[in-house]
């Protein structure tokens, strides 16, 4: 069999943007790749089963779970054959493969990586040695191998593609290019935008450069995904986590004061040697945040020794920080493991180390003040969070009733958390499946019908068994000790996703309401769009696994037109910790990456603020008042419907944006030029004046002195014209801070284009800049691919923003002797590869910003320059720093 039999076709019309896909396939297919990057619920499954059609060639199919795996399976045999068994034709047997081969990427692994290590032990025998060996008995891995590759696989496909890490690549592209070069159809939904360039970079060289990219928004508005909002749910530590919280934070506190009042530890830094000369540039480079520590202990302590260290920067003593606990870590780390001018075993060091070892603050060779790693557990564990989950489904089953379909997801089972006899009834000490079941079932059992469906435990309420004995499956009950209104079941003879299916429809139906599961197995590939509300008890956290999980709710359903999803967030707040504590900003990092609509505008964008919260800390009546207002959002589905169709019909398509404070902006120096040609103007002026008035020694009336006045104004202008010229220059390109900024992103996008990075030609895409509704600048490109469109922003971001370690800066002054300011701007890193790529970028700077110097900063004055250029770095570090956001306009 070479193709496909004839009259094979998708049962339904294709939505708008898949038929906008298909449309273009052929222009996408002309390097034999088609990477399509798509939200879950999109249908990319279909999609890819179609281009397989069209390619009409042996295809090969690789995902990343047997749930997926047999959902291709299931998606072709119902959706393209329209019939109830597969054909013979297909198969998920990687070992005895057919026309079609469906695996998984652990299947496909598992198959050559030993094959994979042998033959690059034997790459270095020749043709001719080989030919004389003996022919070896084949394994039946190399059997299985070679009946792989006799089937001539012309299609490759390659379904959640992010998954290919490490080993899986490395075998998915010995696999590759063992085929005889055949066509690549990558899919995912979540590409690994936030890896370092070389993993990029080979993400890229298997699945080839991003195509299409369907937007969730795009979706929304063809009515494909339903509207949908994340909200938060903060709790406190629980008391037994919270007592100890509180005393490390004044244990803390009392450590840094008593740094301040200790006349020996002040002596120990004024007589430091950094202190004392302007030497050491090196180490006070590579650990300059010490060196500035240091500056900032003794200003605090209001001691003179941190004045003539702090004249090799340049910089003015306020944009000196007060000496906090982030402050205090950095001094008394270094001071402690890794200063070779001191010495920690001696006083004060030894009694200070002592003193924070009793506090439990070191870890690691580090100084922990604001956060220790057991705290940072507590909050990301935290029991509190089991109420918080009570108090959400409370909620949710008050506004929705019977129609409520709510779904936990946590990352662990705990099974040995079910009480063991009729009586007993523990604390519940951990975030887990089990602990969530039981904590719901104590307090809301009765309004709920209760369910747990994992890998390895199943409970379902017993009133719902008949409509297990109704599906195809042999299984077992045994009920709860101490709860007999619920069942444990065991399946037999049949396989995990047949439970995972018969659950499922139950669930759909109504006879389970609140379903609590493991991310593991519902958390990418399950398909249950009866989903309306879905509640994170992950701690995981990473961007990937947390939009997977969101896709399980913000599927459509057929028969409910109206349906808007709820995506509750826990996060236990740090009520001692000025942002709020590690669990908060791991939260507001995964939200850098999660789409949604903004709470005010009528914008789909990403990023916390979307959210609205108040700037504030975080007590527990901040805390209360928030939960009450996420719980006034979350009950009012109508007005989450209908802003999502205001917000979906203003925007037209999705655009990644830069955003900055204007004081960020790089502006061309203006005053300097402008006041050199003022200058030369005025002293001709007044040379023609003086001369006419020494002439007569007074005049009769003004008309006497308007003939040299214009003759000392015209020869002004004369002389001053090349100055003039380029303040006028300035003016007319860079009349608002706006176009500053529009052409700092042209000489950006100008030197990524030349260096090869982009690919888009400057003169079809276009630079806009402009300011929002916060008076913050906006930059963003019309056009480009959206690896394209992150790049170029990240590399202005970096530019921009205060300088961290650059290999090159570029570097201003607005004059000679009066006047003086110093500009430093980082190179961004993909441009300081190479000083060859850097000098286009200067080149690029001096057309478009002004005069600029290039500087290498690793060599001594470069380092020297670097370490004046970072203390700007370190006045900026408690300032808002530039962002970059995704948003549907």
């Amino acid at each position: 069999m070479k193709t496909f039999p004839e009259n094979i076709k998708f049962c339904y019309p294709w939505r708008s943007y898949q038929a906008e896909v298909l449309e273009h396939l052929d222009h996408h297919l002309e390097n034999k790749h088609l990477h399509l990057v798509a939200p879950p619920g999109s249908g990319k499954t279909v999609l890819g089963l179609e281009v397989m059609l069209r390619l009409n060639k042996p295809t090969f199919i690789v995902a990343p779970t047997i749930a997926i795996r047999n959902q291709w399976v299931d998606r072709f045999t119902e959706l393209f054959l329209q019939a109830d068994e597969q054909p013979d034709w297909m198969t998920t047997d990687i070992k005895n493969p057919q026309f079609i081969t469906v695996t998984t990427y652990q299947g496909l692994h598992s198959l050559f990586k030993e094959d994979n290590e042998k033959e690059e032990e034997q790459d270095h025998i020749d043709d001719e040695e080989a030919e004389e060996e003996p022919a070896l008995e084949l394994t039946e891995k190399e059997k299985a191998q070679q009946r792989l590759f006799e089937q001539n696989y012309q299609t490759l496909v390659l379904d959640e593609a992010h998954h290919l890490r490490t080993s899986w690549w490395k075998t998915a592209m010995a696999f590759r290019d063992e085929l005889n070069d055949p066509s690549i159809v990558a899919l995912t939904a979540t590409p690994p935008y936030d890896v370092g360039q070389s993993e990029w970079d080979k993400y890229i060289q298997l699945c080839g450069p991003i195509d299409e990219e369907i937007e969730v928004a795009a979706l929304v508005k063809e009515g494909d995904l339903c509207p949908h909002q994340d909200y938060l749910w903060m709790s406190m530590p629980a008391k037994k986590e919270r007592e100890p919280i509180e005393t490390f934070h004044e244990e803390a506190e009392n450590l840094r004061e008593s740094l301040l009042h200790n006349q020996s530890f002040r002596e120990l830094i004024e007589t430091h040697p950094w202190m004392q000369s302007g030497e050491y540039v090196e180490e006070k480079l590579s650990h300059y945040r010490y060196f500035i520590s240091m500056m900032v202990y003794l200003k605090e302590v209001g001691s003179d020794a941190w004045e003539l260290p702090f004249q090799l920067i340049d910089e003015k003593a306020k944009h000196l920080p007060s000496f906090d606990l982030e402050w205090a870590e950095e001094l008394l780390t270094s001071m402690l493991y890794r200063d070779e001018l001191v010495n920690e075993k001696e006083e004060p060091l030894k009694g200070i180390k002592k003193q924070l070892s009793g506090m439990k603050a070191l870890e690691h060779r580090k100084v922990k003040l604001r956060a220790t790693r057991k705290m940072e557990r507590t909050l990301l564990h935290s029991t509190s969070k089991l109420d918080s989950i009570n108090q959400i489904v409370s909620l949710e089953k008050q506004a929705q009733g019977d129609d409520l379909r709510l779904v936990v997801l946590a990352d662990y089972i705990y099974a040995g958390d079910l009480p063991k006899n009729p009586d007993e009834e523990q604390p519940l000490i951990r975030l887990g499946v089990v602990p969530v079941f039981e904590n719901i079932r104590r307090e809301l059992g009765n309004r709920c019908k209760l369910g747990v469906l994992t890998g390895s435990v199943v409970i379902v309420p017993k009133k719902v068994v008949s409509l297990l004995q109704e599906q195809d499956l042999q299984f077992q009950t045994e009920p709860l000790v101490h709860a007999d209104q619920y069942v444990k079941v065991e399946v037999q003879g049949a396989s995990r996703q047949h439970m995972v299916s018969a659950i499922t429809e139950i669930f759909s139906s109504g006879g389970i309401d609140v379903l609590v599961g493991t991310t593991a197995l519902l958390g990418e590939g399950w398909d249950a769009p009866s989903v309306n509300t879905l509640v994170l008890a992950s701690y995981v956290g990473t961007f990937m696994l947390t939009n997977q999980m969101r896709g399980r709710a913000i599927r459509t359903e057929r028969g409910n037109d109206e349906k808007a999803a709820n995506i509750w967030h826990l996060v236990c707040m740090d009520p001692y910790g000025p942002d709020g504590g590690y669990d908060f900003k791991s939260l507001r990092r995964r939200f850098r990456s999660l789409t949604g609509l903004d709470e005010e505008l009528p914008l789909i964008v990403t990023g916390l603020e979307r959210l609205r919260l108040p700037d504030t800390t975080f007590n527990q009546n901040q805390i209360s008042l928030i939960n009450h207002e996420m719980s006034k959002r979350a009950t009012n589905r109508k007005r989450l419907f209908d802003r999502w169709e205001e917000a979906v019909q203003k925007g037209e398509k999705k655009r990644e944006e830069f955003q900055t404070d204007t004081s960020y902006v790089p502006k061309p120096f203006v005053f300097r030029n402008t006041v050199k040609s003022l200058l030369i103007i005025s002293a001709f002026v007044f040379f023609n004046m003086a001369r006419a008035i020494g002439e007569y020694g007074y005049y009769r009336d003004a008309w006497e002195l308007v003939v040299p006045l214009f003759i000392g104004l015209g020869l002004g202008a004369i002389f001053s014209a090349p100055f003039l010229w380029k303040a006028m220059k300035i003016f007319i390109f860079n009349p608002s801070i706006e176009s500053s900024m529009k052409q700092v992103g042209k000489a950006v996008y100008h030197t990524l284009y030349d260096i090869g990075r982009i690919q888009t030609s400057p003169a079809h895409n276009k630079i806009n800049a402009e300011k929002n509704e916060w008076g913050e600048i906006v930059c963003y490109l019309e056009k480009g691919t959206t690896h394209e469109q992150k790049l170029f922003l990240q590399s202005v971001q970096e530019l921009v923003d205060p300088i961290d370690n650059p290999r090159y800066i570029i570097h201003r002054t607005s004059g000679k002797r009066f006047w003086i300011r110093h500009d430093y701007h980082a190179v961004p890193e993909e441009i300081g590869r190479k000083k060859e790529y850097a000098q286009k970028l200067l080149e690029q700077w001096k057309k478009r910003i002004g005069e600029a110097e290039l500087i290498y900063t690793r060599t001594p004055e470069g380092r020297k320059i670097l370490l004046k250029a970072r203390m700007r770095a370190m006045s900026g570090q408690f300032v808002k720093r530039s962002e970059r956001k995704s948003v549907w306009r």
